[in-house]
């Protein structure tokens, strides 16, 4: 965990100090005591003097001239300072305890890597050691709950699925509001993570404040999730398998649908839509088909890795290779990826040498979701009849009598595919010039390519095929590439002025390019056997096949030019500023550049004469900190909004030209300005650890649509207007209960409130109203604008209404719409505790949100009684039907209206999120295998979920739960990890 960074500490503090002349020559060797590995770059200083050295890549010393009374000072980021006097020794052998103290962390940001004492920016860091065993193919998912400030939905289970990472709050509107993901200094794609393995992973740092992000300028807004990747470490080589092996099940919905006898009894109340005799009802009532057990199965999960790092005092190496399977719940969904990695670095004098690539390839296996398309599969769990079957008598699908597809044979005959091959690749050189010391030059270039290639299979006998054109199936195909490259050049110094004063100083310039291209057809009139391009009937006028052909393309760059400056004095006052310039190719040439940047102050508190009598065995450690700054966005918008783009046309069967995007030389950057203060503490000799954060963010120049005279021939463009504000608080805890050599007890927890609020829009604009959600000043986004519904009224049995005077009526008038809150959650966090005893340890982590709205029109779907050709909620069995009747259920024949609070619901949830038990093999054990090490697992993923919510999963990112949902995976595993 703390180690992560040795060989890169090594380099940069292996300076050599002029020694004070004495008599003796003492060396020894610094190792860790939590793994008992050598610490390279430990800082070996006489007491009381500049004079020392650091150790070397084997974590050993030597110094000349010392006498028995020198105090020889072992320090090290991550560790505790050690004191040895001398004496009569000539061996001195040091083990280094981990430091406790929440103020001597490593932290990586990316461009630079600081002690926790000097950073002034909100940053919080996740080892890769929590979530290496989560069995989950995309990382962004395995982070939830495990950082402040940071809310990750999941928006679906299919293997590989991707979730939705927001960063303080939804800053933007029509822009983005996904974070920038960095790997080993180079920019990786968002939502696109099912085809890099996780544990190839060391780390994960999630920036939050100007301080942090506004050095990666315009990339920055959304606030920076930086990966680093696994290192080789010198000495012997350490080879690991990993293997872990797993089921899955689909949690049932809360929302009961009717059974047989039910549904049957209810269309015969409500005039026999069928036409059922007696005889057929007879045979019906014996059917009564859970739907959620012909559309759902047992998915299982299975993971192998082998990884290897070593290396020598010059060359370490990190090499992984892995098999991730993974078959969803549903049928026909699942995921199986190849992984590999090679990191290598050298040293040649001076120079210092590195090269990091990854290859990945991953076939998904999909179906559809989050809609209310009859052709979804996954709705029919809620819509089909429960006195119908899949199959009939013979073993053919049956036809559904409401006309709706048989869903099975959706899945299992149609085919949704893609193949995708990512790699990522980084390369740099590093330069210590030996004529001015602490000045270095640095230059390190990578690759982000993802390539996919989809194919969408609609077999003829199917309702997607039969509704293909031509009627009798089709076959997509399509391929898309994605490739961007950034490369980064800097130059830093740094330099101690006498005792108190130390500077850094570093220049960058760096360029970001991405291209983008895809192309595709779809064939149809798959009348034959083959079920590829095989079987494409050509087309032409008369028989209606003919294909679609269809092709994109698209270029960004972004070049850039900025300084960062640290300066701290006597090792507890700091100051953080940086100034970047961007310039993107998005923007019209007026606006093409914009200037960024920021300051952050922090101060050890603890380290002041004042606090001394107040430090103890109660009070250890107090840092202020507080930062402001400037921040951009260009991300959500096209390459060429700003430009006059014309596209083909086709008028009467001719082909030609036309409009399609007005220009806006105006267009410009979204800003954020970013406040930031915060106090961090260390309690009860490092017992008690934590984070107190109050933070401020307003974006300005919102990326909007401006409504246009219809006489220009569009509707609206998209424009700099209105203003949008996040503020809130974020709480973070380690508590150590119980700490001795045998028995450990921790807890921890996290806590987040942020509060959404429209600041302005366009002119004197104050409202923009979209369907069933409105965009207000003083309000949050996102926010649900329905009428009240008041319940059923005893004696007609007509929906009951409130007007905006809060008055109740029978009528419908979407004039007396309100809001009903929002559907992005205020509140969120996580929680969670781990215990130890000797070898047996186990780990529990819960996440939760709360204070949202979801509008589910799920409930919309199946509560609606003009739907009483399929299944229904067994709500309406309570429906209105006599005089003085108490219901909330309106009489069948009642008008129906869906834009109303019926069918808005609490978004809370709980969830255990992860529990894990596991078992480190004693050491006799081991030795007596001639292995390493060997731990063994069980686990459990998603297993409770305590809501409100009717729908199978709270978890959305969207606004509402249109249907089709498909549940996360709750997912038992169990593994072993052996080390040679």
């Amino acid at each position: 965990m703390k180690k992560i960074l040795l060989l890169a500490m090594a380099l940069l503090f292996n300076i050599s100090y002029s020694a004070i002349a004495q008599t003796n020559q003492v060396s020894g060797t610094v190792i860790s005591g939590e793994d008992k590995l050598p610490l390279p770059g430990v800082s070996v200083l006489i007491k009381g003097t500049f004079g020392g050295v650091a150790t070397d890549l084997d974590g050993k010393f030597n110094l000349d001239n010392v006498g028995p009374n020198t105090v020889l000072v072992f320090s090290f980021i991550g560790f505790e300072t050690q004191e040895q006097t001398v004496g009569n020794r000539s061996v001195i052998d040091v083990t280094l305890k981990t430091d406790s103290k929440l103020l001597g962390e490593v932290i990586v940001t990316g461009y630079k890597t600081q002690n926790s004492r000097e950073v002034a920016g909100s940053i919080n860091t996740v080892s890769a050691e929590q979530i290496r065993e989560v069995p989950i193919a995309s990382f962004d998912q395995a982070l939830q709950g495990r950082a402040p400030g940071v809310l990750i939905q999941a928006n679906s289970g299919q293997p590989g699925a991707a979730a939705a990472v927001t960063i303080r709050g939804k800053g933007s509107i029509n822009g983005s509001n996904a974070p920038l993901f960095v790997l080993d200094g180079i920019q990786i794609s968002a939502a696109d993570f099912a085809t890099l393995n996780p544990n190839d992973f060391e780390s994960f740092t999630i920036l939050k404040d100007a301080a942090s992000t506004s050095i990666y300028g315009s990339r920055g807004a959304n606030g920076v999730i930086v990966i680093t990747s696994k290192r080789g470490k010198s000495g012997v080589t350490r080879v690991n398998y990993d293997f872990q092996y797993g089921v899955s099940e689909a949690p049932s919905h809360p929302q009961l649908v009717m059974n047989g006898n039910q549904k049957l009894d209810y269309e015969l109340a409500n005039g026999n839509l069928y036409g059922w005799t007696d005889a057929e009802l007879a045979g019906l009532r014996q059917i009564n088909t859970n739907w959620e057990d012909v559309l759902f199965r047992t998915g299982n999960t299975q993971s192998h890795q082998l990884s290897a790092s070593g290396g020598s005092d010059k060359t370490t190496f990190f090499l992984s290779g892995s098999v991730f399977d993974q078959t969803g719940t549903v049928p026909n969904t699942d995921l199986r990826r190849y992984t590999g990695r090679a990191n290598v670095e050298t040293q040649a004098g001076n120079f210092r040498f590195g090269l990091n690539t990854s290859i990945g390839f991953s076939k998904f296996n999909n179906t559809l979701e989050g809609d209310s398309f009859i052709g979804s599969p996954l709705n029919a769990v809620r819509w089909l009849n429960p006195y119908e079957r899949p199959y009939d008598e013979n073993g053919d699908y049956t036809q559904i009598v409401s006309g709706q597809p048989n869903a099975l044979q959706e899945l299992l005959e149609n085919q949704t595919s893609r193949d995708q091959i990512k790699g990522v690749g980084i390369a740099f050189v590093e330069y210590k010039a030996p004529f001015l010391e602490g000045l270095t030059m640095r230059t390190n270039w990578g690759i982000d390519y993802t390539q996919n290639e989809f194919q969408t299979y609609l077999d003829r006998t199917t309702y997607r095929g039969s509704i293909a054109q031509g009627g009798n199936g089709s076959l997509g195909r399509a391929l898309e590439r994605n490739f961007r490259y950034t490369g980064t050049t800097s130059i830093s110094y740094t330099k101690r002025f006498n005792v108190d004063n130390e500077l850094t100083v570093a220049v960058f310039n760096e360029v970001v390019k991405n291209d983008e291209r895809g192309f595709g057809f779809t064939g149809f009139g798959l009348v034959g056997p083959f079920q590829n391009e095989a079987g494409i009937t050509p087309g032409t006028p008369l028989n209606g096949y003919i294909p679609g052909v269809r092709g994109f393309g698209g270029q960004n760059s972004l070049v850039s030019y900025f300084i960062d400056a640290t300066y701290g004095f006597k090792d507890r006052y700091f100051i953080n500023a940086g100034l970047r310039r961007d310039g993107s190719s998005r923007f019209g040439e007026d606006n093409r550049y914009a200037n960024f940047g920021s300051i952050g102050l922090s101060w050890i508190v603890s380290d002041e004469a004042f606090m001394q009598n107040l430090k103890g065995n109660f009070f250890n450690e107090l840092k202020f900190k507080g930062s402001y700054g400037a921040v951009g966005n260009q991300e959500g918008i096209g390459n060429f909004d700003s430009r006059e783009l014309f596209g083909r046309s086709i008028y009467n069967g001719i082909g030609g030209i036309a409009l399609t995007n007005l220009p806006n030389q105006f267009l410009r950057w979204e800003r954020k300005e970013m406040l930031n203060a915060g106090v961090e503490f260390v309690l009860l000799q490092g017992r008690l650890n934590g984070i107190f954060e109050y933070y401020n963010n307003v974006t300005d120049d919102l990326f909007l649509n401006r409504q246009l005279t219809r006489t220009s021939g569009f509707t609206s463009q998209n424009t700099n207007i209105g203003s949008l504000r996040n503020r809130g608080y974020e709480i973070s805890f380690i508590g150590k209960v119980i700490d001795n050599a045998n028995f450990k007890w921790e807890l921890n927890a996290n806590f987040t409130y942020n509060k959404n609020e429209v600041l302005s829009l366009v002119g004197d604009q104050t409202e923009i109203i979209e369907g069933d959600y409105i965009t207000k000043i003083g309000e949050p986004i996102n926010s649900l604008y329905l009428v009240r519904y008041a319940g059923v009224n005893p004696e007609n049995g007509n929906a009951q209404y409130l007007t905006n005077e809060n008055e109740l009526t029978e009528s419908y008038d979407p004039n007396d719409r309100a809001i009903l809150g929002t559907s992005d959650a205020p509140y969120f966090g996580g929680f969670g505790t781990s215990f130890s005893y000797k070898s047996l340890s186990l780990d529990v982590l819960f996440t939760y949100v709360f204070g949202n709205n979801l509008y589910n029109n799920d409930r919309n779907n199946i509560e609606n009684p003009a739907y009483l050709f399929d299944n229904l909620s067994v709500d309406l069995l309570n429906e209105w039907r006599t005089p003085g009747q108490i219901t909330n259920i309106p009489r069948a024949d009642n008008a129906f209206f869906s834009g109303t609070s019926r069918f808005v619901e609490s978004g809370d949830y709980l969830r255990l999120r992860n529990i894990n038990l596991s078992y480190n093999l004693p050491a006799k054990t081991i030795a007596n295998l001639k292995i390493a090490s060997a731990r063994v697992f069980v686990q459990g993923q998603n297993l409770l979920t305590f809501t409100q919510f009717r729908g199978f999963d709270p978890e959305l990112s969207d606004r509402l739960l249109v249907g089709s949902q498909y549940p996360a995976l709750r997912t038992v595993t169990m593994g072993v990890s052996v080390g040679f």
